[in-house]
């Protein structure tokens, strides 16, 4: 796969923090998918491979570890990395080793250094 860009999909109910996140990553050398709903990432998510989910834990529909489990189920490859604003950690209810946590808010430099602990070619 080397050359081919990496696929990380953005989901947050919070339209300012989708914002910021699409922007830290637009320099990077990757692929960049964004929603606002769960259902949405789901669509984007069945129609393509992707190699980093970052996803909200608290958002309406379906939360962030509901929405990491489907997304393991399908694709057992792939790279999540949770964020909230409402968690001082990794809930109990993770145990995947596919999974990081972040606390929001965060330093760009934080968010790149878990991107590169699931994904060390970023």
């Amino acid at each position: 796969m080397a050359g081919t860009p990496r696929t990380i999909l953005i989901i947050d109910d919070e339209p300012a923090v989708l914002r910021l996140l699409t922007s830290m990553l637009t320099s990077r050398s990757v692929s960049l998918l964004s929603a606002s709903r769960p259902s949405e990432a789901l669509r984007l998510y069945g129609a393509q491979t992707v190699d980093l989910l970052i996803a909200d834990i608290n958002m309406p529909e379906m939360d962030g570890i509901a929405l990491t489990a489907r997304v393991l189920d399908q694709q057992p490859e792939t790279a999540v990395l949770l964020i909230s604003g409402a968690y001082e950690e990794m809930p109990d209810a993770v145990t995947s080793p596919r999974v990081r946590f972040l606390k929001k808010p965060f330093f760009p430099s934080e968010l790149l250094a878990r991107m590169r602990e699931l994904l060390p070619d970023l």
